[in-house]
């Protein structure tokens, strides 16, 4: 016997788990629009829909709301068949629920796509208001996942914490560097888990009827309306901004990709397949990784939107044709090139590069407002970053020897027992080697550090950067980068040290030249130095320092600048100083994660 359509509602069981967005401009959910929308998320259904309902009027709390519900099935070619063979295929479900609250709607969604040009017609409930909506004084955070607004390519991306209460143990050191991107909370005997770049809430629990989960979505919704701004344990990280109160205002300077996603996505088979569309039409498998290892660096933005159109040039090894957009709601990348790349789902779905990179938000834009941040699809205001300048200045040595030097290492011959004088090279040494027990040059090969200074109970990584422009801002990425990266090797684990003992051991090599500088610059031995280096670490009270050495920025005329920069006045260095400005702040917030004790740069007076 055939169910009616009623009595198929009744058996439909949904989790309380659902995106909500906004509805300021009273967009009117006609029949005529919900109808396109599941024609067109239906796209390549198999038969009829199992259910179609289009705005069927519910009673909550005594008031009339309307909602809409598509269910259809769908192939999809399985991921062990490159190609498609008959009789093979996968028959996969797909669902949406909307539910039209007026100012408001609610959605829960299951292998639906084509979704992008509704969505735009809402706006995802804010950062802000997302993030105080369940946490109040005697809120316990279970869990945060938290994403790295450091623009240095080799910095903490990501990060996930989880503890019985997050509040009791959560240090605030570095937090405004952050945003938090997923939550888990408990109120009570309720676990919620909220994630805030995509407005969505899910109450963990048991399965409801269509009725109960409306039910709930509508109390969301009174939440929402009834907030109000309030200082919370969130209040910590960065401050989400209104886009649209900014976006006249936003000159992009740089941006990094941020792949984590991606690679999650790699990893557990969600993306299966990645082939590009060539130029005659056809289709050959590529490896994605490889292609997108070349841009996740910090990539230049130029300025040629001559024609008013918001689009701005992003300078890249890969794909000439790469664009920022800043639109009227969000800021989105464009690339022909990107497009044509096509990633294979496991749920049959397929996408292009560029729309998954934008729907994801793989990306971090710097702009030449040196507070703001974009990520998430939200605008990000670091309040204390220019109001930590005179911090950050504190961490710069002026040395005058570096004012005339010629070289990062000097020149090189066979008899040389020492750096040539005016190298930056033979300046550390002058600078570190009287202090030291053991200094010890690792540069080249798997290095740790260019310089390694043991004395008594500090280990000093010493990283060194010559370059002829003053105010590089590449240079300065180049040489935090190095130090970000070794930052684990101040904590070797004894094999380690051990692989290491022959490099020490040997006299300095540079492009074939084999010098009589002894890699060991003062100590015993090299086997001392290893046996001083394991006992330092065990000890409980030991210190680890991180140090930059480098010709190409003056403290004093860094101090002007950035002095500038609070002020808010133009200066041609104006974008290069933005980013040393955060490349400081991502160096001093990594090295503190990492547990590194102090930091400083030398530099010219």
């Amino acid at each position: 016997m055939q169910l009616t359509e009623d009595e198929i509602l009744k058996q439909i069981v949904l989790n309380e788990n659902a995106y909500f967005y906004s509805n300021p401009d009273e967009v009117n959910l006609s029949r005529a629009l919900i109808t396109n929308l599941f024609k067109t998320i239906s796209t390549g259904r198999i038969g009829n829909y199992l259910l179609r309902v289009v705005n069927k009027e519910i009673v909550i709390n005594e008031q009339s709301f309307n909602y809409s519900i598509c269910i259809f099935r769908y192939t999809a070619i399985p991921s062990i068949l490159e190609e498609h063979l008959e009789n093979w295929e996968e028959i996969k479900l797909a669902y949406i629920l909307i539910v039209d609250f007026k100012d408001y709607i609610m959605m829960v969604r299951r292998n639906v796509a084509k979704l992008r040009e509704f969505l735009e017609k809402f706006d995802p409930i804010d950062y802000k208001v997302l993030s105080i909506l369940y946490v109040d004084e005697d809120t316990q955070i279970e869990k945060l996942n938290m994403q790295n607004m450091n623009v240095s390519d080799r910095a903490m991306r990501q990060k996930s914490l989880e503890s019985l209460n997050l509040k009791q143990n959560l240090s605030p050191l570095g937090a405004s560097n952050y945003v938090v991107n997923n939550m888990r909370v408990k109120n009570d005997e309720e676990k919620t888990s909220l994630s805030f770049n995509t407005s969505r809430i899910n109450k963990l629990g048991k399965k409801c009827s269509i009725k109960e989960t409306i039910r709930w979505g509508f109390s969301q919704v009174e939440k929402l309306r009834a907030h109000s701004d309030r200082e919370t344990f969130l209040s910590i990280f960065s401050e989400s901004i209104e886009f649209k109160e900014h976006k006249h205002n936003l000159m992009p300077i740089a941006i990094l990709f941020v792949f984590s996603k991606l690679y999650e996505d790699l990893e557990q088979n969600v993306i299966h397949e990645t082939r590009i569309v060539l130029e005659d039409g056809s289709q050959r498998t590529i490896d994605l990784i490889k292609h997108i290892s070349r841009v996740e660096t910090l990539l230049q933005v130029i300025n040629n939107d001559e024609v008013g159109l918001n689009t701005y040039d992003i300078l890249n090894p890969y794909a000439n044709d790469l664009k920022i957009k800043i639109n009227e709601k969000s800021i989105s990348i464009s690339s022909q090139k990107l497009r044509n790349i096509i990633l294979f789902k496991d749920n049959g779905r397929m996408q292009k590069l560029i729309d998954y990179i934008n729907v994801s938000n793989q990306f971090i834009v710097n702009f030449d407002n040196c507070e703001l941040i974009y990520t998430n699809r939200k605008l990000f205001k670091d309040n204390r970053l220019l109001g930590n300048i005179d911090n950050f200045i504190k961490i710069f040595r002026p040395d005058p020897r570096l004012e005339n030097v010629n070289s990062e290492k000097g020149t090189f011959t066979a008899a040389a027992s020492n750096f040539s004088a005016g190298s930056v090279f033979n300046i550390v040494e002058d600078i570190f080697l009287q202090d030291s027990d053991y200094l010890v040059c690792d540069d080249l090969g798997k290095e740790w550090a260019d310089h390694i200074s043991i004395s008594g109970n500090k280990i000093k990584f010493i990283h060194s950067k010559y370059k002829e422009v003053n105010f590089s801002a590449s240079a300065f990425q180049d040489i935090v980068g190095q130090a970000l990266k070794n930052l684990g090797n101040l904590m070797p684990q004894d094999f380690q040290l051990a692989s290491k003992q022959n490099f020490w051991s040997s006299n300095y090599n540079n492009d074939g030249i084999q010098t009589q500088i002894a890699r060991l610059r003062k100590g015993n031995s090299i086997v001392d130095f290893t046996e001083k280096f394991k006992s330092t670490i065990l000890e409980p009270n030991h210190q680890r320092e991180v140090y930059l050495v480098l010709n190409f920025i003056s403290k004093s005329a860094l101090e002007i600048k950035l002095q500038q920069l609070r002020d808010a006045e133009y200066f041609i260095e104006r974008n290069e100083i933005i980013q040393i400005l955060w490349f400081i702040s991502s160096f001093i917030n990594s090295c503190k994660e990492a547990g590194v004790d102090s930091v400083y740069i030398y530099c010219k007076p």
